[in-house]
C-alpha cells in the first residue's frame, strides 16, 4: 500500500513535532506528500508516548524472538539466531543473554515454533506428513517424525486421522 519508508530523520521528526502539537491535518498533509500512512505514524506516536510513561510494557526478547521465528518459517525463510538477533537490532550474544535472563534457549523457541506450526499443519491441510516434514524444513521425513513424537507423544499420521 505505502512504499518502505526512505524519509531522512529530520523529515520524520518534523512529524512528530507537529503530530505531539496535535496539528492532525498538517500530519496527513506530510505524511501523503512523503508516501508514508498517517494512520501508522499516530500508531507509532501513541505507543512511544505510552511507551515513554511506563503506561505499555515492554515485550520480553523471547515472545518477541518467537514472533520472528514463527514468521520466518511460515514464510519458509530462515530461522537462524542471526536472522532473530539481527530483526531485534541485537548481537547474537545479547540475544542469547536476554534469553537466558528469561530462561529460555533460542533452540526452544524454534522447537516450540516448528511444533505451533506443525500441528496448524496437520489439522488444516491435506497434505501427507512427507509433504509437511519438508515444507517444515526436516531433511527427511523420519527426523520430522522423531520431532512430531516427541512434543506430541504421538505419531504424526496417527494423529492426522484423529483430527480430522
Amino acid at each position: 500500500m505505502y512504499p518502505k519508508s526512505t524519509t531522512p530523520f529530520h523529515s520524520l521528526k518534523t512529524i512528530l513535532n507537529v503530530a505531539l502539537n496535535g496539528n492532525k491535518d498538517h500530519v496527513e498533509a506530510i505524511c501523503l506528500r512523503m508516501g508514508i500512512n498517517p494512520s501508522e505514524v499516530y500508531e507509532h506516536v501513541c505507543q512511544a508516548m505510552e511507551y515513554g510513561t511506563g503506561h505499555l510494557k515492554a515485550q520480553p526478547v523471547a515472545e518477541q524472538a518467537r514472533a520472528i521465528v514463527l514468521r520466518r518459517l511460515d514464510h519458509q525463510q530462515s530461522a537462524q539466531i542471526e536472522d532473530v538477533a539481527d530483526e531485534l537490532g541485537l548481537s547474537v550474544r545479547s540475544l542469547q543473554r536476554r534469553l537466558q535472563a528469561e530462561d529460555v534457549t533460542f533452540r526452544e523457541i524454534v522447537d516450540y515454533a516448528r511444533r505451533d506450526i506443525a500441528l496448524r499443519l496437520i489439522r488444516t491441510t491435506q497434505h501427507n506428513i512427507n509433504e509437511i516434514a519438508l515444507v517444515m524444513g526436516y531433511d527427511e521425513p523420519s527426523s520430522f517424525r522423531r520431532a512430531f513424537k516427541k512434543w506430541t507423544g504421538h505419531n504424526p499420521k496417527a494423529f492426522q486421522l484423529a483430527t480430522c
